[in-house]
């Protein structure tokens, strides 16, 4: 069975809008500007595919997160065998990626992705 493995990295996230509306609520509340970014919170979380920077889910939690970027993986995984491309080399199982280590809540997972229609195929 044709299996890669993949690195994704899940860290909090804010869209502009929601990052605007809590800015505007704390000047509103207290006046000052200067420290409103430092005292606010992720609401969401955001998934991350190293290989594919593009492939991207936002949810409420990490695990939701990484779920829902496994579900869209599959289907990129179906959409390249119905074009008949392959999807990228595997990464390496040991080494995560430390593009956003520097992001407080930031964390990895390795994800071994199994392309069941190719072993369908080979059966």
């Amino acid at each position: 069975m044709p299996r890669r493995g993949y690195w994704i990295e899940c860290i909090p996230y804010k869209d502009a809008n929601e990052l605007a509306s809590e800015l505007h609520c704390h000047n509103v509340q207290h006046g000052s500007p200067s420290d409103a970014h430092n005292t606010t919170h992720a609401h969401s979380y955001k998934a991350i595919l190293s290989v594919l920077p593009e492939l991207q889910a936002v949810a409420h939690s990490p695990d939701q997160a990484i779920e829902r970027l496994r579900r869209k993986l599959r289907a990129l995984g179906r959409y390249y065998r119905m074009k008949g491309r392959a999807l990228p080399d595997s990464e390496n199982p040991v080494t995560p990626p430390s593009k956003f280590r520097s992001v407080q809540g930031w964390m990895s997972v390795y994800l071994q992705y199994c392309d069941r229609a190719a072993n369908r195929r080979s059966n």
